[in-house]
């Protein structure tokens, strides 16, 4: 079995009481569903303290319905909205769903956080809404973000789909600004196999979150989803997921753009999922980030990697482990040996290069060299829970194979 080992980058706690309580929720008729959203509402207004919180299906589509909400509300101008230009493809998918303008704004490839003058830039422009995201759970600190956005009058949303466990001034990344996007989707994590959230933290955000609101469809049972999270809990072990791995139309570990697709509410069955895996989520991320502390202590006597600075004021959560890489290291990241490991690269491609998304973006012509070096540098190491003492001992052994001299 040692031959077919093969693990996958990232890993969402789940348990089979969570996936029961799911289906218990997609067939009941006694409010069930309703009873679990409240609950997780609950849970995320405490952990978050949010004022208040819009459960929908993805947090694709709570970014979405945010941006759109933030339009609408400025009388339905057109407005820009500011992205930046390295992230999830799911970030080019909200702003084709909210129609609106792009403005991109680079990242500094060292600490994974926006080039604030670039960033101001876009607020100096009339962009009435700009996203920031914790990129693989590094936190940015937005206290010099908020101060420029307050002086143009700029909406700072902030994505925290990956940022769990992640901390900024002690307080959990996802807690900043006035808006924070929250995804409970596949490889989150927090999972209900779909679902995701808006929060918001004072009474601008709360006027945007109730414009959201009416933007919503009904829910749906979540049948597709609940069983696309049981296969995840059976495939995503070591000594099967080399199977879901060989299959090229499941595109695992890939970046891919998804077109946008209808806004709703979190199917019945996500909810009680999520607040299932409330407390194994909270056991995972302190596992993350003791897994993250012993390999950041190889790759930092390598000089084939070069970590990520996060700021003394934040605790990364490592949802996965980036760094930058050498191009030997980046070609042997594209080996059998790697991709067994956990070893996967970033996202391929700066947003302004996406087919279906630069004619959104006015300013796609744009340099961007730090996301561009992001593009081509930037690979990820697994630090999820499935990790043994000897998996960590075999990415140690990679890490100096093809990081040292």
């Amino acid at each position: 079995m040692k031959g077919l080992r093969h693990q996958a980058p990232v890993h969402s706690p789940l348990s089979i009481a969570a996936l029961l309580a799911g289906a218990w929720s997609a067939v009941s008729r006694n409010g069930t569903p309703g009873k679990a959203a409240e609950r997780l509402s609950g849970l995320l207004r405490d952990r978050y303290g949010a004022k208040a919180v819009l459960l929908t299906d993805s947090g694709t589509a709570a970014l979405t319905a945010a941006l759109i909400a933030i339009l609408k509300d400025r009388g339905g101008k057109k407005a820009a909205v500011g992205l930046p230009a390295y992230g999830c493809y799911d970030l080019a998918t909200a702003g084709d769903g909210a129609d609106a303008p792009v403005l991109l704004y680079d990242v500094d490839p060292r600490t994974l956080a926006p080039d604030l003058a670039q960033l101001e830039a876009t607020m100096r422009e009339g962009a009435a809404a700009v996203v920031v995201a914790h990129f693989y759970g590094c936190p940015v600190d937005l206290a010099d973000i908020n101060r420029a956005a307050a002086t143009h009058g700029t909406v700072v949303i902030e994505d925290a789909a990956q940022a769990l466990g992640g901390t900024v001034r002690d307080r959990p990344a996802g807690s900043q600004s006035s808006l924070a996007v929250l995804s409970f989707g596949r490889g989150k994590g927090l999972t209900g196999g779909s679902g995701g959230a808006l929060l918001a933290h004072d009474r601008a955000g709360e006027r945007i979150l109730n414009i959201a609101r009416g933007l919503l469809g009904d829910a749906q049972r979540g049948w597709p989803e609940l069983l696309a999270a049981t296969a995840q809990f059976i495939l995503e072990r070591p000594n099967v997921y080399a199977l879901p791995a060989a299959l090229p139309f499941l595109h695992l570990g890939e970046s891919i753009y998804r077109a946008p697709r209808p806004l709703r509410r979190p199917t019945r069955a996500s909810c009680s999922v999520v607040a299932a895996t409330w407390q194994l989520a909270e056991r995972e991320s302190e596992g993350r980030q003791r897994n993250a502390a012993e390999l950041l202590l190889e790759l930092r006597a390598q000089p084939g990697f070069e970590t990520i600075v996060t700021t003394r004021h934040t605790r990364p959560g490592y949802l996965r482990l980036p760094v930058l890489v050498s191009p030997i290291v980046r070609r042997a990241v594209e080996e059998p040996a790697a991709r067994r490991l956990g070893v996967i690269r970033g996202y391929p491609r700066v947003l302004g290069d996406l087919e279906r998304f630069g004619d959104r973006c006015l300013n796609r012509d744009a340099a961007f060299p730090g996301s561009r070096m992001l593009a081509a540098r930037l690979c990820t190491l697994p630090t999820h829970g499935r990790l043994t003492g000897l998996d960590i001992d075999r990415l140690k052994r990679w890490i100096r194979e093809v990081g040292g001299p």
